[in-house]
């Protein structure tokens, strides 16, 4: 797996730099690795503090090995640094549906919506259906026409939602 791998979803934009681009061929093995993988995407963020594209990468490879205490860090990093660019406010809880930092849905702003699914992903995967359906909900307000794919999560959060419901009926 390449670093690109962990950015499939995500536009890199066309004017990244140079060294940005040479760390999207770096080769991670996560699995016999994994250790390395971390350091050169730490070391990555370091020195590239502004690319927020390796925020993402890094919370997608700590969620897909479940760690997620250290994936929800990095998904508030990517929304402080995404919001701060964009204009918003970095608690999307304070965001009112029709905030004029998401008439394009590109750019920090598609990376702030992105991230906001990803933070829905992590609270379903330990348990949090509550914040999960909170946080999704704000999305599909925030981006009402599915441009980051929130409603494949929302979708899932809501079927485990119906269950809970349904064997606490019973």
């Amino acid at each position: 797996m390449k670093v690109a791998d962990l950015l499939s979803e995500v536009a890199v934009p066309d004017d990244a730099a140079p060294e940005f681009r040479q760390l999207l061929d770096q080769e991670l093995d996560v699995f016999t690795n994994w250790g390395r993988a971390e350091q050169l995407l730490r070391d990555a963020q370091q020195a590239m503090p502004d690319q927020l594209e390796i925020g993402v990468a890094l919370y997608k490879m700590y969620a897909y090995a479940d760690r997620f205490t250290e994936a929800a860090d990095q998904i508030g990093v990517v929304l402080r640094k995404a919001a701060e660019r964009i204009g918003c406010d970095a608690d999307w809880r304070n965001i009112a549906p029709d905030a004029a930092c998401f008439a394009q849905v590109s750019g920090p702003a598609r990376l702030y919506l992105y991230s906001l699914k990803a933070a829905g992903f992590v609270f379903l995967r330990q348990g949090e259906i509550e914040s999960a359906l909170e946080v999704l909900a704000k999305l599909e307000q925030l981006d009402p026409t599915d441009e980051v794919g929130g409603s494949v999560v929302r979708e899932i959060a809501n079927s485990v939602a119906d269950l809970e419901a349904a064997h606490d009926i019973h």
